[in-house]
């Protein structure tokens, strides 16, 4: 959809901040977490669990929003979504039981499964030729949640309670939502739809049959194939961080929660400045296919390194090869899999991605805590930098390019 530069600045700040809050929802728990749970009786198996129950909704209904969003348009889906969230952080906030907890968490991962539709709103309003520049700022605001997440979420849960940063949060998905419903139009126009009726026909007994059925559509494409299998592998090794770092920081380093998230924050800094600037000098320089590869090789070295650094100084050594290498991956991934989609398939296509990553933090928390209780500290640090190898294997196997797939990719690596 064609909008003027003022329209098309204030479309992208509330998109943007919807991501953000997207990604806070998630990082704002993670330095209060075990201790609420605690409270209400659980222990750190609930706590993986719960952590899973968000990621498993957003499996869920990621393609499902985007389909939706493909028929009726992205500015409701977006609306709802921010509403939701308000809503489920609310009763998280609230919860004095713990299927409370389980219940918002489920909530939260419904709403903002809505990720992949305002991913797609930025591909709507944006040219091909400056599609994956943008989707490299959208990478921002993924940092930006760890950034100022998980600091928002130990100093605020440490001076008002574990209630105030889930509150705070629900605050800011209420106010986002209202500024949406007031000013973002729809960037999707009705002309260029399908009909409504399909989207009206979906119905939540058939949520996992769209999934599945969305998912095996994408992954016979030869041109996805290998991308989608190295992104769900390194997904999964990425994710154990959630629940690894935390445990790593208390049981060797000793770390205080204020401490452990400013460690989360130093993450997100890197992964800001690589995403806002490194990313498209080097994919200028070497291609979108290398800044992947490389990006996998230095996230493998880092994660397989966190035992071994048993001093804050050398941790952030470990967290600094982590943070860039994870920075060079996604964007251009995203990039990659946007150009190599239909242009009325965006939504589909956006979804189907956000569900691989929501799968692979469905395994990977609950993975990284069962090896490092049940095994070694070594073992989920060592097996996940392995298994961004892996990913680097599948993805660098991948069979030349047609001379079509060599112009997409080219848009990309011209002009991120």
């Amino acid at each position: 959809m064609d909008l003027n530069h003022a329209a098309q600045r204030r479309s992208l700040i509330i998109i943007w901040i919807t991501i953000f809050i997207d990604l806070m929802g998630v990082t704002l728990i993670i330095p209060f977490v075990n201790d609420f749970v605690a409270e209400l009786g659980g222990d750190e198996q609930s706590v993986g669990l719960l952590l899973g129950s968000y990621a498993f909704m957003q499996l869920l209904f990621a393609p499902v929003w985007g389909r939706i969003s493909d028929r009726i348009g992205r500015r409701p889906v977006i609306i709802i979504g921010l509403f939701t969230s308000a809503v489920g952080f609310a009763i998280f906030g609230l919860a004095d039981r713990l299927w409370l907890l389980f219940d918002s968490r489920m909530l939260a991962g419904l709403a903002n499964a809505n990720i992949s539709t305002a991913q797609a709103y930025v591909a709507d309003i944006t040219v091909p030729e400056e599609r994956a520049g943008r989707m490299g700022l959208v990478g921002a605001a993924f940092n930006l949640g760890f950034i100022v997440g998980f600091p928002i979420g130990g100093i605020l849960s440490s001076a008002l309670g574990n209630q105030a940063p889930v509150l705070f949060a629900a605050a800011l998905s209420l106010v986002n939502g209202l500024a949406a419903l007031v000013i973002l139009p729809e960037s999707y126009p009705r002309e260029v739809r399908p009909s409504v009726e399909e989207a009206m026909s979906v119905h939540p007994w058939v949520v996992a049959r769209i999934t599945m059925r969305n998912l095996r559509r994408f992954w016979k494409r030869p041109t996805l194939t290998r991308i989608f299998s190295a992104f769900f592998i390194y997904s999964v090794a990425f994710s154990i961080i959630h629940v690894t770092f935390v445990e790593y920081f208390r049981d060797v380093l000793e770390l205080t929660p204020a401490e452990r998230g400013f460690v989360f924050m130093f993450l997100g800094v890197v992964g800001a400045i690589t995403q806002g600037t490194v990313v498209k000098w080097l994919v200028r320089r070497i291609g979108e296919s290398r800044v992947i590869e490389l990006g996998l090789v230095i996230a493998a070295v880092g994660l397989g390194l966190i035992p071994f650094l048993r001093t804050v100084a050398l941790l952030y050594v470990g967290t600094f090869l982590i943070g860039f290498g994870n920075s060079l991956i996604i964007p251009s991934v995203m990039a990659a899999i946007s150009v190599r989609s239909k242009e009325h398939e965006q939504g589909i296509a956006m979804g189907v991605t956000q569900s691989l990553g929501s799968l692979a933090r469905i395994i990977g928390p609950p993975y990284g805590g069962f090896t490092y209780a049940q095994i070694n500290l070594y073992f989920p640090f060592i097996s996940a930098g392995a298994a961004a190898l892996g990913a680097l294997g599948i993805y660098a196997s991948r069979p030349r390019s047609s001379p079509a797939e060599k112009a997409a990719t080219s848009i990309a690596e011209e002009t991120m």
